[in-house]
């Protein structure tokens, strides 16, 4: 990869209007990608929409300095695969970014035109918004070309991974944040030195006590950087082995060494953890009110003190929840499990006795007010729990996968930095 770095230079014109001339400024380069080019205008607004996301979901992020930084990273990766989905002939039609839009508003209990307004009230560009769907999908559909195709899982494996999450500790499911310090298993000794003196400069800051989430954010190159290294909840066989065997080890809110692997160094914090056997599946009934305006705090604390007070949840919710799939059923949502609602909705409803209210919280959509109506298990068949062997194990490879795929990607393509 040839990248070198040059002064920010401004792409100027001279008009003539009537009896005068006057220079105008189209647009800054902040970086070339082979024949394709990343504008100033672009970095701005994709940083934008990035720092607005992140707010909603009260994420911390690092200095602007940083985060542009890291911002133009990702926009270089978006423009070599929006070039690579060029050359395979790959394209994304604007009826499957309105399906996938769809689907996002009926997963929160919208209509299309509810979610649109939802967005716009948190401050989100709504054309800007279906790009970045769009974006999602090339990628999707560049993996599914370039990456699935050699990911294979034999029914062997899957026999011996639904044998160890029947062990003694395995079905815990892990909350693990992550920082990737990336070095190639083929670079110079001196490249791999120079990365195992950022990981430990990495690991003092974090143990200085500075925020996980900010420190990923400024530092690492895995790809949930600008989530702060969010995994996610995960089981240990959804993660790759360096990780695995040191997650039972540690308690929450340790922070490992940097671990060696063929990518690189890794850092990973135990953000929490549960034990919740993969075979019993753990559902949540639950009803809301749900209201995107922006004093939506105000008035569902109203409506919270109204309810406490002995006025019908049912009828609260006809009158003045914005779900429309819920409103007139009295706010009850179906029976849920992990994964099928926003993340802050299922960790506001594992803190709830049955009957119990919450307080007004807010997700990327809009303010909510929740009632746990009640709590079941239910035991997976062989069936679906071979399934889901399977799809885990398949995901856990694509991961590995995809991120060396990115990596050649930029290996293959010139890339010129222009920094004022």
């Amino acid at each position: 990869m040839k990248i070198r770095t040059l002064l920010l230079s401004s792409l100027i014109t001279c008009c003539t209007s009537f009896a005068f001339a006057a220079d105008i400024v189209l647009d800054e380069i902040a970086a070339v990608v082979n024949e394709g080019v990343v504008l100033a205008s672009e970095l701005q607004q994709e940083a934008d929409f990035l720092k607005l996301q992140a707010q909603t979901n009260r994420q911390s992020l690092p200095d602007d300095q940083v985060f542009f930084e890291r911002v133009l990273e990702r926009m270089i990766d978006q423009e070599i695969q929006r070039q690579q989905a060029a050359r395979l002939g790959i394209a994304i039609d604007p009826s499957q970014v309105n399906q996938a839009i769809e689907r996002i508003a009926s997963q929160n209990n919208m209509e299309v035109q509810q979610f649109r307004n939802a967005l716009r009230s948190q401050g989100f560009d709504y054309n800007y918004y279906r790009k970045s769907i769009e974006h999602e999908l090339l990628l999707a559909q560049l993996i599914q070309r370039d990456v699935q195709p050699r990911i294979k899982v034999s029914s062997q494996e899957i026999d011996d991974f639904i044998s160890a999450s029947k062990k003694s500790g395995q079905n815990n499911r892990f909350r693990v944040l992550h920082i990737l310090i990336a070095v190639p298993s083929t670079a110079p000794q001196a490249e791999v030195n120079a990365a195992i003196a950022r990981a430990n400069k990495v690991l003092a800051s974090l143990r200085g006590g500075n925020d996980f989430a900010q420190v990923a954010a400024a530092n690492s190159d895995g790809a949930r950087a600008l989530q702060g290294g969010d995994l996610g909840w995960r089981v240990l066989q959804e993660l790759p082995d360096f990780v695995s065997k040191e997650l039972p080890n540690m308690q929450i809110g340790d922070i490992s060494e940097p671990i060696r692997s063929p990518n690189g160094f890794h850092i990973i914090k135990l953000e929490d953890k549960s034990d919740s056997a993969r075979e019993v599946q753990n559902e949540t009934l639950a009803r809301h009110i749900f209201v995107t305006g922006t004093d939506g705090d105000q008035q569902l604390a109203e409506l919270r003190r109204r309810i406490n007070n002995n006025e019908s949840f049912d009828a609260l919710a006809a009158e003045f929840s914005e779900d429309p799939n819920s409103a007139n059923n009295g706010g009850e949502l179906p029976w849920f499990t992990s994964g099928q609602m926003p993340q802050e909705m299922e960790d506001v409803a594992a803190t709830l006795e049955k009957g119990q209210l919450s307080q007004p919280f807010r997700t990327q959509y809009g303010w909510h007010l929740l009632q746990v109506l009640d709590r079941r298990q239910r035991e997976t068949s062989d069936t679906v729990v071979r399934q889901q062997a399977e799809q885990t194990l398949r995901q856990r490879r694509m991961e590995q996968e995809t991120e060396r795929w990115i990596r050649q990607l930029r290996d293959e393509t010139f890339i010129e930095v222009r920094t004022g």
